[in-house]
């Protein structure tokens, strides 16, 4: 083999080599950059009314402090609420909730594509009488 040929050989193996190490790079780069795998909700919590109770037509606050900055998906006993995945802002996602039938609701928060862990706090929902800018809960 002559002395060109070889020294092209080589130069061929480093460039190989060069490529093989920036893709490696770059796939951890991708890996570190992803949200994490386990963003998730921490909590759910649902903000009462004056007096402290939850009533029917009445409108509160659902709030999942989270993990990461994947959107949140809230329900309602199993039925999604907002219509959609909740964009998080400063760490917190939180969604309009009103509620349409009294009786115990359970209220689930989950962060991500809708594999990850479930947060549910448990609340009892009475009738409630909406007057624009109070509620009345019996």
């Amino acid at each position: 083999m002559s002395t060109t040929a070889s020294s092209t050989t080589r130069r061929r193996a480093r460039t190989t080599a060069g490529i093989a190490t920036l893709a490696a790079a770059a796939g951890a780069a991708t890996l570190i950059l992803a949200a994490p795998a386990s963003a998730q909700a921490t909590s759910v919590s649902v903000t009462p009314g004056p007096g402290g109770r939850i009533g029917t037509t009445c409108t509160y606050d659902v709030t999942a402090p989270v993990t990461g900055p994947n959107t949140v998906r809230f329900k309602d006993n199993g039925v999604l609420i907002g219509g959609g995945p909740i964009a998080v802002s400063g760490g917190v996602a939180t969604v309009k909730w009103t509620p349409t039938t009294p009786g115990q609701h359970t209220i689930t928060a989950q962060q991500g594509t809708g594999n990850g862990p479930t947060r549910s706090t448990s609340v009892q929902v009475g009738q409630g009488m909406n007057f624009g800018s109070i509620c009345l809960v019996f």
